[in-house]
């Protein structure tokens, strides 16, 4: 395997090597702030509508390798305008170029606001969440995202402050949450517009046509869509600037590979991009896990007048996927089949229309469609039987949202959204039993500012109408779940979200902000208790408050706690049933539960070795009912770390990674035998650090060749019982932009 691996790796570097091989000249450049004549520092400079360039040192200095001909290139650095300039090859390369950056400021009343505390004085975005939620906001981009070696969504958002991925390995193999919040798990958008059952799409949406992913950790997401109270992720999609090509693949260890091709242009007023992916494993020996995905990815943004904005994009995932088997102390039914997607179809689309009537005023409709249908198919090994289903489902909505200022001080914001969801012949636990449900939501928010002060609040409220389910209403035991008659023509639970959020603009670097949410949350469909009946809805309260530093040249400090009151919570009680189908349910039960923490994050550029550190640490700890008591909650970990270190010079690139999860219980999956002779089961508890070292060449084009490490420490921890990670994998590839 591993000399596979170094002839592949050296015959793509040789390939590239030899494409556009063009003699290379050096060109110096000094970026100064002409205000104090000060050099600037950590300055980017990249060439437009790639992620390559470099930065300028501790003295203002910078060096580019550039081909012959003619460059546009970006200066940015936050805090000043970015800045872009044309070089020209060889005569530029003669001297060296003095660029100054003017600074980025806004006089807002009384405050006088520099760099990423630019706040517009009539801000009418439609999707932009309250600024009292700046440090419960979370964002990686392209950059990151390649460095980190993601192939997936749920790859692309796994360092963020307090983000746990549990890799099950069952139907929805990776469930991602943040800060514990799960049952509900955070809902998802793609570019703003909501998506209702994404959870079952986001480990198969690559992350190579990913721009940057946006996570709002704190239980609000009010503007974005329903899942306020659970937080939110928001996939943004790439929009290219000018003509580009770029092609990249991996290959590694237990056969994983990824390959991705995408074109995109801008003619006019037009912007389109175009790309598909593939990637797959035969995953751990003697364990199957065995999976070929690919993706087929379109955008289209045309700015038809002024006025008028469109925005469409739509992507098709067609694949299979070997459910990981389970190891020892699993629960034994788990032990004996043989699980299967084969085929995965989705289907996923969504438009936007934005009238802008005026400054003051602006008007989006959003639509969106999605189509799923999974044949799920089980062998069971002592039995030598095969068993199957189709896992169908499609929806499709509408969201009108309005953004209007009255005053330079005041922005409203006014939504309203319709969705449709419909399975023919149920999903997941409730195979056979058809669904089909209306839902509609109303969402009002507002923001006031004054002198060094903004506040903001809003509500949303969600009903609906189930004209069939026949997950719910089940009386008595889960054993008969399939004669129990379907809820038809029935209101759906009505749900509540509130918030109301403050921030106080301290000083020019400096700013202070809390932010409550609360509401009511209604079970998942088709959940249900030991007694067999419907959990209640949970009522969850809570607390956000933070404090940011935002320096000049990338350094970012913040800290924040947060403090959860979860009535009626809903859980899993760690107990399970097979239904008369052969399907096995886990239970839920609703409980009281509490948590608080504290979050800490800094980003810092350090320009005299040319790098880039982020930490963050998230300590929380959680308590729950038992009895008529509150007990620590043992199903957390109590503290999350992440540590990021990306050096870059020379063409030379080294990506460090590592995360820390500290230790929790969860009895999920784990034969009862063995609960009854050792308790609890242990998850979590390790070290894992990934390491990737790349080299990046070219001028009018842009070629990287890397190696990647997962896991380097070969740890084989858990984050779902009787699921261990496979251990060290080593992987290799390139990437090459036109």
């Amino acid at each position: 395997m591993n000399y596979r691996v170094l002839v592949i790796f050296f015959f793509c570097f040789a390939i590239i090597n030899s494409v556009h091989a063009q003699e290379n000249f050096t060109v110096h450049g000094y970026v100064f702030d002409p205000e104090t004549e000060e050099p600037v520092a950590g300055a980017n400079i990249i060439l437009n509508d790639t992620n390559h360039g470099t930065s300028t040192d501790a003295d203002g200095f910078f060096e580019l390798r550039l081909t012959a001909g003619q460059h546009l290139v970006s200066i940015s650095s936050v805090g000043f305008a970015t800045r872009q300039i044309n070089i020209r090859v060889p005569e530029d390369a003669t001297t060296t170029l003095e660029i100054a950056l003017e600074a980025k400021y806004v006089m807002m009343e009384n405050i006088f606001v520099f760099g990423e505390y630019f706040f517009p004085v009539s801000d009418t975005s439609i999707t932009r969440e309250s600024i009292s939620l700046a440090p419960a906001i979370s964002r990686v981009g392209s950059v990151e995202i390649e460095r980190q070696g993601a192939v997936t969504v749920t790859d692309a958002v796994r360092y963020i402050p307090g983000g746990l991925t549990e890799t099950r390995g069952r139907k929805t193999k990776q469930f991602f949450s943040v800060r514990g919040q799960r049952y509900p798990y955070p809902d998802y958008s793609i570019d703003g517009v909501w998506q209702r059952e994404f959870e079952e799409t986001h480990y198969f949406f690559s992350a190579l046509d990913i721009e940057s992913v946006e996570i709002i950790r704190s239980s609000n997401a009010l503007v974005k869509g329903l899942g306020g109270l659970s937080g939110l992720i928001d996939i943004r999609t790439r929009k290219p600037e000018r003509e580009t090509i770029s092609v990249s693949g991996r290959y590694g260890q237990q056969n994983q590979f990824s390959t991705n091709l995408r074109y995109g242009n801008k003619i006019n007023d037009v912007a389109f991009n175009v790309s598909t992916s593939f990637f797959g494993t035969d995953g751990p020996a003697d364990r199957r896990g065995k999976e070929r995905i690919s993706n087929f990815h379109g955008k289209l943004d045309w700015a038809i007048n002024p006025r008028v904005h469109l925005s469409a994009g739509s992507t098709y995932i067609y694949g299979e996927r070997q459910f990981l088997q389970i190891v020892e102390p699993g629960a034994p039914n788990l032990l004996n089949w043989q699980e299967s997607f084969d085929p995965i179809h989705t289907f996923l689309a969504f438009a936007k229309l934005q009238y802008k009537w005026n400054d003051r005023s602006l008007t989006e409709l959003q639509s969106n469609v999605a189509y799923r249908d999974a044949k799920f198919v089980r062998y069971d090994i002592p039995n030598e039987t095969t068993t199957s289903h189709h896992e169908e489902d499609y929806e499709y909505g509408l969201n009108l949202l309005h953004s209007y200022s009255p005053t330079s001080a005041v922005t409203l914001r006014f939504g309203g959204l319709y969705n449709h969801w419909v399975a023919p012949e149920g999903k997941r636990y409730y195979a056979g039993r058809r669904t089909n449900v209306h839902t509609w939501s109303g969402v009002v928010a507002g923001e006031y500012r004054t002198g060094n002060y903004i506040f903001d609040a809003g509500f949303r409220l969600i009903d609906g109408y189930i004209v069939e389910f026949g997950g719910f209403g089940i009386e008595g035991s889960a054993a008969g779940f399939r004669n129990v008659e379907p809820i038809k023509n029935e209101s759906a639970p009505l749900e509540w979200q509130s918030m109301l959020g403050a921030t106080w603009l301290v000083s020019g670097p400096v700013s202070l902000h809390y932010n409550f949410a609360g509401g009511a949350i209604a079970p998942r469909r088709g959940s249900i208790n030991k007694e067999g009946s419907t959990p209640d809805n949970e009522i969850r309260l809570q607390h956000d408050l933070g404090l940011i530093f935002r320096a000049l040249h990338h350094t970012e400090l913040s800290a924040s706690v947060f403090y959860t009151q979860r009535y009626n919570a809903l859980g899993l009680s760690g107990e399970t049933v097979t239904t008369e189908n052969g399907i096995l349910m886990e239970l839920y039960e609703n409980m009281t539960k509490r948590s608080h923490g504290l979050e800490l994050s800094a980003m810092l550029s350090i320009p005299v070795i040319h790098s880039f550190l982020s930490a963050n640490a998230t300590f929380m700890e959680g308590q729950q009912q038992m009895g008529d008591s509150m007990v620590k909650d043992d199903d957390l970990p109590n503290i999350i770390l992440n540590f990021g270190f990306l050096f870059n010079h020379a063409g030379f690139d080294a990506n460090l990674f590592a995360n820390h999860t500290g230790a929790y219980t969860n009895n999920r999956f784990v034969n009862p035998a063995w609960i009854a002779e050792y308790g609890d089961y242990p998850l979590g508890d390790f070290y894992s650090v990934d390491l990737t070292a790349g080299y990046t060449f070219g001028s009018n084009y842009s070629a990287r060749v890397f190696v990647e490490i997962k896991n380097l420490l070969d740890e084989k921890f858990e984050t779902v019982a009787a699921y261990p990670d496979p251990g060290r994998l080593l992987r290799t590839g390139f990437r090459l932009d036109l």
